[in-house]
């Protein structure tokens, strides 16, 4: 796995309230899959963004379904110029930068009630199903698919 450790003066949290060494804890917490992955559920890089997340965050756009080879359905997505998915599968700045624009809108979302946090789970746990299973992961809580739950585990107590 590519790690926070990368960056010679390790990530800084975007998130208010969060220091700098639980936000590195929780970046770390996320990457779970090479830098250059695609999962079987069709999420990109490392933090295994998901085609639908890309395009809320600007980074893609035409969303759609295809199946795989094994027949699960995806969602894949075109990229927006000057992105290319190989582009942005070779770079970890940008798939770093995509995490924190989109850790942030969540976290702002959860602070002004947009979102609700479950009752007895960490911010960091809800930033993580967030991350793999977008709102509706969060709105599913506690049922959750096992990548997501294990994500959640493992991130949980980050911060």
């Amino acid at each position: 796995m590519i790690s926070a450790q990368r960056f010679a003066l390790g990530p800084k949290s975007p998130l208010e309230g969060i220091s700098n060494d639980a936000w590195q804890r929780f970046v770390a917490a996320l990457e779970v899959q090479q830098i250059d992955a695609i999962s079987e559920s069709g999420g990109l890089g490392s933090y295994d963004f998901r085609p639908r997340r890309l395009v809320e965050l600007g980074y893609a756009t035409r969303l759609c379904s295809k199946r795989t080879e094994k027949g699960r359905q995806i969602h894949i997505c075109d990229f927006i110029l000057p992105w290319t998915q190989a582009r942005f599968l070779s770079d970890p700045v940008a798939q770093y930068v995509a995490l924190s624009k989109s850790m942030l809108l969540y976290y702002t979302a959860l602070m002004s009630g947009e979102l609700k946090r479950p009752e007895g789970v960490s911010m960091a746990g809800t930033l993580a199903v967030l991350q793999i299973g977008g709102r509706g992961a969060l709105k599913a809580w506690p049922n959750l698919f096992e990548s997501t739950r294990a994500l959640y585990k493992n991130a949980r107590k980050s911060f």
